[in-house]
């Protein structure tokens, strides 16, 4: 029967490519699986035979272990030879026929066939919109095979064929059929980090609220459960507002063991329900927990999950304040997990706070190569590092799509990411527990305690901000040096002065770096660098060296202006020596880099960076959608200011709201050498900007009654925003900010208080990316509002399909 089978199998494989027997390189580790598995050699000697549908029975048949059967095959057209097999997958529910008891089992398989077969024995789990958008050739995807193939996307068994082609209808060889099938049963069981996730996100949870007690109590039950010590820190801010830092710890057999700590923030912002920020980084950790709670170690582990890290990384702040210096001394190394698995994102990062490599991030990506480095510093691994421990954060690539937002949920969230970077971590900690592994301690003292904050020209200096900001983004704490006063005809301003130590220009020795606030927000920073032994010629020339020639010189003064990440520089002297000072710069939102006009949704652009942003605003706003958009512009006000806004045309003095201009600024979607940024903050910003033309028309509001289309005089009465209006924002004035203090939860973000076409814009957004909400805050119910608009809702699929996050019609 053996020799009968595989004659029959020989003749069914249809070759690819005729010949060829040598697997390719990339589905080496698919042979060695299908080997140990015990695949039958003849699929293994074809790795570019097409698979028809008895094969993938066959296959997944072989892939099981060849179960016994013993139900008849309720397909007449199949052989003897496939008969198990696709009996067997069939009653599992794998395959299905083609009707009138037919299987076909000759016909060539697609690869979104594929897909679904393995979705269906994946037991048809829910699907988050997945990263689709990059390929252009979605549409081709049929609609029975949208929610397999976005799971096969999401879990990584499927990757496109390209950078931006997926491929749905292309055969599938035995190598890529073996891949894939590996691939799926590879994957991490995910049903933990369900859990956690849905558990932590049922409340909002910002600090000192139920919610964030709540959490802190069910991490200490889960932690306690592994067995772990567990102890909670009491927490108290500057309003008095309580939370706890969750510290449990995997004891080491020696007291004076080196300490490694895996960190996380379980507060979130009061908007949010907080499933990407930060209950993904906390589910994270808890995965960690569990792979490493009975791996024998002799390095003492901490698990922190920090409170108040959205008021500046407080709590991981009071935490590094409380150790003791022969504690730090004994701390190795710090990972964070924060923002893991968000809608619009890919992949993780492995950030450090100034982008340059520690020892840690060098072994996570011993570990894994194709984990990338960035630069991040708003989260708290700075305030390990400021401590002198060398720290990195794990996080996705991109901000995504819900940040801050009332639809952050946990069915938004990618869990398959969240345990990707959770093992690639636990991978590498579990090399450091181990006995072989030498300590880091002498690594880590000379990395950490060398440490100091390093200003690059990329890193933004937020001026206008409050001393606690300022120091929450750098990580440290200035020391007081002075504070004056300047009074004036009925008014008082007062000047502190705190000075801290960082490296400026790439150069490696520390400044004494000046930071003036005036009324508690800063104004000014002044850099003394003769006081750590540069000569004005040394600091003139790594000035240079970063920007180049001065933009001026005059009485003894130089300049450097940096349109791009808004500083102006000079350099002089004075009583005291060399004086560098960095301010503010910004042309302002004028500056028009770039201008189309737009005729019919459509612009012929020349230039390919420009053209890019439009072709990825078409490809989030459909045609009909963009024939009021009459003008495109690139401008800049420098990077990190304002992204994008709209405006009604002007023309002689008059507003036409039939027609918009949408402007984006060129230095946030791409860096001074023309690489891209984050798109995806893009994403949720063009549909912010396309809520203003949208929702501010006119057929929304009419001009001859108003001031300006922010005039509530002039919305058109039974309008969407006339009713949106009178529905939540008639007895709230011209902003809400007062009112968010008191209400957070009655908006979608923060942004939105500030004023009603803001809110409204804002709400369109988070209602066409994130789902349909299952709670009854008053900012729900302004999605709710929307969910019950027919043309809304129609309008959201139309959106939705062009983003590949749904089916097309």
């Amino acid at each position: 029967m053996k020799r009968i089978f595989i004659f029959l199998l020989g003749a069914m494989l249809l070759t690819a490519s005729a010949g060829a027997a040598v697997w390719p390189a990339w589905g080496n580790d698919a042979l060695i699986w299908a080997q140990q598995a015990s695949i039958d050699k003849t699929f293994l000697d074809a790795p570019d035979a097409y698979v028809t549908r008895g094969m993938a029975a066959r296959l997944m048949y072989e892939a099981a272990g060849r179960p016994e059967v013993s139900a008849e095959c309720p397909f007449s057209d199949v052989s003897d030879a496939e008969a198990d097999a696709v009996a067997w997958a069939a009653k599992q529910g794998y395959v299905t026929g083609v009707g009138d008891g037919y299987y076909d089992p000759d016909r060539t398989v697609m690869r979104q066939e594929l897909a679904a077969i393995l979705y269906r024995q994946a037991g048809l789990p829910a699907v988050v919109g997945q990263n689709l958008g990059k390929y252009q050739d979605r549409k081709e995807i049929a609609s029975w095979a949208v929610s397999p193939m976005l799971w096969c996307v999401q879990t990584e068994i499927v990757r496109g064929k390209s950078a931006d082609l997926i491929a749905p209808e292309d055969p599938v060889t035995v190598a890529e059929a073996l891949t894939m099938l590996k691939r799926a049963a590879e994957l991490p069981d995910v049903s933990g980090i369900h859990a956690d996730l849905h558990a932590l996100t049922a409340v909002h949870r910002p600090v000192g609220s139920q919610g964030e007690n709540g959490a802190v109590q069910y991490l200490k039950k889960r932690f306690t459960e592994m067995g772990y010590e567990v102890t909670l820190q009491s927490y108290e801010d500057g309003q008095g507002r309580k939370g706890s830092n969750v510290v449990a710890v995997k004891a080491a057999p020696l007291p004076n063991a080196d300490i490694l700590v895996l960190s996380a923030h379980h507060d979130s912002v009061p908007t949010a329900y907080g499933a990407n920020d930060n209950a993904s980084g906390v589910a994270a950790l808890l995965y960690v927990a569990e792979l490493l709670q009975d791996i024998p170690t002799d390095t003492e582990v901490r698990f922190i999950s920090f409170t108040d890290e959205e008021n500046g990384k407080c709590g991981s702040r009071f935490y590094t304040s409380s150790l003791a210096q022969a504690e730090k001394e004994r701390m190795v190394g710090n990972i964070q997990f924060d923002m893991l698995g968000g809608l619009g994102t890919e992949d993780a990062l492995v950030c450090t706070m100034d982008g340059e490599a520690n020892w840690v991030s060098d072994l996570l990506q011993q570990q894994d190569s194709a984990l990338r480095r960035g630069r991040e510093t708003a989260s708290d691994h700075a305030s390990l590092q400021l401590a002198g421990v060398p720290s990195v954060l794990l996080m996705q690539n991109g901000r995504g799509y819900l940040y801050h937002s009332a639809a952050d949920t946990a069915e938004q969230l990618n869990p398959y990411a969240i345990a990707r970077t959770a093992e690639r971590a636990g991978a590498a900690v579990k090399e450091i527990l181990s006995a072989d592994t030498p300590s880091y301690r002498a690594l880590a003292r000379e990395q950490g305690q060398n440490y100091t904050y390093r200003q690059t020209r990329q890193n933004v200096i937020y001026f206008g901000s409050s001393r606690s900001d300022t120091e929450a983004y750098i990580g440290a704490a200035g020391e007081w040096v002075d504070t004056h006063e300047v009074k004036g005809e009925g008014w008082t301003d007062v000047y502190d002065t705190y000075r801290y130590a960082m490296r400026w220009f790439d150069e490696e020795t520390p400044i004494h770096t000046y930071y003036q606030y005036r009324n508690g927000f800063l104004e000014r920073i002044e850099l003394r660098p003769e006081e750590t032994g540069y000569t004005q010629a040394q600091v003139r020339a790594a000035i240079e060296a970063m920007y180049g020639a001065p933009a001026s010189e005059e009485q003894g003064r130089s300049s450097w202006a940096d349109p791009v990440y808004s500083k102006y520089i000079t350099l002089s002297t004075d009583e005291q020596g060399a004086l560098v000072t960095v301010s503010n710069y910004s042309v302002g939102i004028t500056n028009v880099l770039s201008s189309y006009q737009v005729k019919g949704g459509q612009v012929q652009i020349a230039d390919p960076k420009d053209r890019a942003v439009w072709e990825y605003l078409c490809t989030i706003l459909p045609l009909e959608a963009r024939q009021k958009i009459t003008q495109f512009n690139l401008f800049s006000d420098g990077y990190s200011n304002i992204l994008a806004y709209t405006s009604p045309v002007e023309e002689n003095g008059v507003t036409d709201n039939s027609r918009f201009c949408i402007s984006i600024d060129y230095y946030d979607v791409y860096d001074e050498n023309g690489a891209r940024r984050d798109w995806s903050k893009l994403t949720y910003t063009i549909l912010h900007e396309y809520g203003h033309v949208l929702l501010e028309d006119e057929t929304q509001v009419d001009l001859t009654k108003g001031d300006s289309t922010h005039d509530p005089a002039s919305f058109v009465e039974g309008s969407f925003r006339y009713a949106f209006y009178q529905t939540f924002w008639k007895d709230l004035g011209d902003s809400a900010v007062s009112d968010y203090e008191v209400n957070p939860t009655h908006y979608v973000s923060r942004y939105g208080a500030n004023y009603f076409h803001e809110d409204i814009a804002d709400t369109f957004a988070v209602f066409v990316l994130g789902g349909e909400p299952e709670g009854d805050t008053v900012a729900e119910q302004k999605l709710k509002f929307f969910w019950n608009d027919t043309e809304m809702t129609a309008l959201r699929d139309t959106i939705r399909q062009q983003l590949g996050l749904e089916a097309f019609d």
